[in-house]
Order: structure tokens, then C-alpha cells, then sequence
């Protein structure tokens, strides 16, 4: 098999770059780019987080069965996925999750706790929904504790395990390392979800897959948290130079709907995405990062940081 040319694609526009705009994507524009994914031939559109509440102005960020419903009936649409984070939804709603016609469940694998998460993966395995589990933070584990959890996962119901580089901080040697430690623990598939605070995150998805990954995550723009993610027309128009696939660059590269915030993001600029992915610092957490910047500026706070 060549990981290459059998790629699973899995879009992660509306929820990854849902960080840059505050998940502030209104119901037509998530239909906009479930069509866009779909049109470009992708086959998997991840369309937000499984949540409880009421945010009509923020559908991506809760995933409501209204939202639902008008995704599902996007004509030549992807397969949709939701991600679920363990804690924010009773495991009952993801039971719910076919009858909106979602086809696979993304569950969060928080700093390696794969207990917290298995059962959410058991419900979804249980409703018939193919079932992913994403474990987070993959720079800050070791390749035994990433193998480790690749297994638990594995027994859970997982049917392909993401490794993603929240951070941004990986670059090829590491994501050949850990990569090819979960291939060689895993009974199912492998995925990758790289970010791009390095500008490594398309090298580091070809290590991902040189390495044995089958599955990979992109966004349109490479618009996500922190640095980006993989930019998805890049992948796409790899995979047709390099593989002759049937996928389409015309639909992604004249999309306008995700204008607003890529411009959103390339305003935000770039270097605390970079400095994060050099010391390896999850966005998350970095709260006194900021702090520190704002009172010392960069390179004072490189310095300190790098001391630490």
C-alpha cells in the first residue's frame, strides 16, 4: 500500500479555523464550504464540536441539530464528522449523531487520558458511527506513551487514531519518530493533524506518511489555531501531481467564503505562532506567555523561556 496515493482527507475548515473567527460561521457559510469540500472531491468534512448550549450566532461551536440538518442536505456533500471533547456533552447525545445524518464521531483524547474518552467512543461505536480518536499534544509524549495510547484507544472502538501536533512544534525527524512508534503498536489505521506554526506543516504530513499514516487532516487556506493547519489545496493538488487522484483544485482555490478570516488570521501575524512551536507551548496553557510578551517583548521572553 502507499500511504500517498490511498490518503483519507478529513477537512477541518469550520471546526480548526473556527478558533480564528471565534466559530462565528453562519449556517450558509458552513454550507458554502461543505459544498466547496465536497465539489474538491474530499471525502470527510469535520463541521464542529459536539456541545450542550444555545449559540445560535456560533453553530460550528455546538453543533445543533438544525445546523446539523441543513449540512446533511448540502447536495454531493462529504461524509460529516463532529468532534466530541469528553465532559462538554453527555455521552447520550452522541447515540443522537445518525439520525442527523453525521457519519463519524471525532473524539478528543486529552493529554493522553484515554479512559475519560473511551466511553464516548464506545457510544459512538454502539450508534453505528465510525469512530476517531484525536490524541492531542503528541510533541510533549514519548513514543512509548504514544503507542501505549494508540492501543487503549484501539481497544476502545477507535478505528483510526490521529496524532496531532497541537503545538506546532514537530518537525520531520520527531513526526517520522512518533508516527512510525503508533504504526508499529496500532491494529487500525493511523492518522496525522499537523499545525504549521514552523511552516513544516505539509513536510511533516509527507513524514506522517512516509512513515505510515493513512489519514490526514487540512483546512481550506490552512486557516486554524495557532500557526494554521495544513493547507488543504496544497495536499489536494500534491495528491494529483504526485498520484493522479480524483480530486479537484478549482472549487478550494476559488472559494471566497473563508476570506474574511484568513485575512483575519494573516492580521493576527505569525511570530507568537512560531515562538509557541519552538518552545513547544500549547496556546491553551499559554497565558503567562502572552503576559510575558506584553511586558518584555520577544526577545527577552525567548531568552527566559529557553532558560527554563
Amino acid at each position: 500500500m502507499n500511504p500517498e496515493r490511498d490518503l483519507t482527507l478529513l477537512d477541518v475548515t469550520l471546526r480548526d479555523g473556527g478558533y480564528v473567527n471565534g466559530h462565528s460561521w453562519t449556517t450558509r457559510e458552513a454550507e458554502a464550504i461543505v459544498r466547496t469540500v465536497g465539489a474538491a472531491g474530499v471525502p470527510v468534512v469535520e463541521v464542529g464540536y459536539l456541545r450542550e448550549g444555545h449559540e445560535p450566532q456560533r453553530p460550528s461551536a455546538i453543533c445543533p441539530p438544525e445546523y446539523l440538518a441543513a449540512l446533511a442536505a448540502v447536495a454531493d456533500r462529504p461524509r460529516i464528522a463532529v468532534m466530541v471533547r469528553p465532559g462538554e456533552v453527555p455521552i447520550g447525545r452522541v447515540a443522537e449523531l445518525p439520525d442527523h445524518d453525521v457519519s463519524m464521531a471525532r473524539v478528543l483524547v486529552a493529554g493522553g487520558s484515554v479512559e475519560r474518552a473511551a466511553p464516548y467512543a464506545e457510544a459512538a461505536r454502539a450508534a453505528g458511527l465510525a469512530v476517531a480518536m484525536n490524541l492531542t499534544r503528541v510533541s510533549e509524549r514519548t513514543e512509548e506513551q504514544i503507542a501505549t495510547a494508540v492501543r487503549a484507544c484501539a481497544e476502545a472502538g477507535a478505528q483510526v487514531v490521529y496524532l496531532a501536533d497541537s503545538n506546532g512544534s514537530l518537525d520531520p525527524e520527531a513526526v517520522t519518530a512518533r508516527v512510525g512508534a503508533a504504526v508499529a503498536a496500532s491494529p487500525v489505521p493511523i492518522g496525522f493533524h499537523p499545525h504549521d506554526n514552523l511552516g513544516l506543516a505539509f513536510i511533516n504530513a509527507k513524514a506522517a506518511m512516509a512513515a505510515g499514516a493513512t489519514a490526514v487532516d487540512a483546512s481550506i487556506a490552512g486557516i486554524g489555531k495557532g500557526g494554521g493547519n495544513l493547507r488543504l489545496e496544497v495536499i489536494v493538488a500534491h495528491l494529483i501531481v504526485r498520484h493522479g487522484a480524483a480530486l479537484r483544485l478549482d472549487p478550494i482555490a476559488t472559494d471566497q467564503t473563508t476570506l474574511a478570516t484568513r485575512l483575519r488570521m494573516l492580521a493576527e501575524g505569525s511570530t507568537k505562532a512560531v515562538l509557541t512551536g519552538l518552545l513547544d507551548l500549547n496556546l491553551d496553557g499559554a497565558a503567562d506567555f502572552s503576559d510575558m510578551l506584553a511586558a518584555n517583548g520577544y526577545d527577552a521572553t525567548i531568552l527566559t523561556m529557553s532558560d527554563q
